[in-house]
């Protein structure tokens, strides 16, 4: 799969934040369909979570196997990577 800089440009650019609004809720950027919390919890720290399982993944997003391809980095360096 091959996205393009313009499409990127456009899934980036309509990515919105949907902040904690109650105790039953986590702050949540929603790009491109999937859906990325990340918060503090008490005793671990920070938490990243990614959600792809939405229904919302735009077809220009799933690899030919309908998954949807990852890289997660830290600081620069990819610490996870899944096509």
């Amino acid at each position: 799969m091959q996205i393009s800089q313009p499409l990127a440009d456009e899934f980036n650019r309509a990515a919105s934040f949907l902040p904690q609004v109650d105790d039953d809720t986590k702050p949540c950027i929603v790009i491109g369909g999937a859906q990325v919390y990340a918060y503090v919890e008490p005793g671990v720290g920070i938490v990243v979570s990614l959600h792809v399982d939405t229904g919302e993944i735009p077809a220009a997003l799933l690899s030919p196997q309908e998954t949807v391809p990852v890289r997660i980095t830290v600081n620069g360096s990819d610490v996870y990577s899944a096509a």
